[in-house]
């Protein structure tokens, strides 16, 4: 059993499928890392109580103990994901693919779907966005901020001053051009 092939498709084959698996784990591997760390907020419980479940029949089995494979206490952050899942389910389901319960829930109805759709009920049960500047704002940031104007204005008196001088040498000048061409 000979390999008939040219000597060149022999050589491309022998390089080429080792690179490509290398190539094809190393995505692979970065694929189940960034997989391993999205997890939704009832990504536990859904493990604990509900492990065959995905989707919207998670959140129906979430919310019936009698479906539930073990016993545990829900927490407060899943409580909120399927009161969001609940509000937005409209939502959910046409902008979001059907996303429900999933870890692109949250992404999907606060980054990719436009607010001005959102249901009012949607919108309200939403995280409220803070607003940055003025939750960083401290009494040290504060004052930098105010020592910073004061140096600014003190910076644009003196340079109306400045003005205010070039303009009296300016006249001056003028004055003194104008007094020897008239003496002349």
């Amino acid at each position: 059993a000979t390999d008939r092939r040219a000597p060149a498709c022999r050589t491309l084959r022998a390089t080429t499928l080792p690179t490509m698996r290398k190539t094809l784990s190393a995505v692979l591997a970065a694929a189940s890392l960034k997989v391993a760390s999205a997890v939704h907020a009832c990504d536990a419980e859904q493990g604990a109580l509900c492990p065959a479940e995905a989707g919207a029949a998670l959140g129906t089995c979430l919310k019936d103990p009698s479906k539930w494979e073990s016993k545990m206490e829900i927490s407060a952050a899943c409580k909120e994901f399927m009161a969001i899942n609940d509000a937005c389910a409209a939502e959910i389901e046409g902008s979001c693919s059907g996303m429900a319960y999933s870890d692109d829930t949250m992404v999907c109805l606060t980054q990719w779907t436009a607010q001005d759709t959102l249901s009012a009920g949607c919108a309200a049960a939403l995280p409220k966005k803070e607003d940055k500047e003025d939750a960083a704002v401290d009494a040290e940031k504060k004052a930098w901020r105010e020592k910073r104007k004061k140096a600014r204005k003190d910076a644009q008196d003196m340079m109306e001053k400045e003005k205010k001088k070039d303009e009296k040498k300016e006249k001056k000048r003028r004055r003194k051009a104008k007094k020897s061409s008239d003496d002349l």
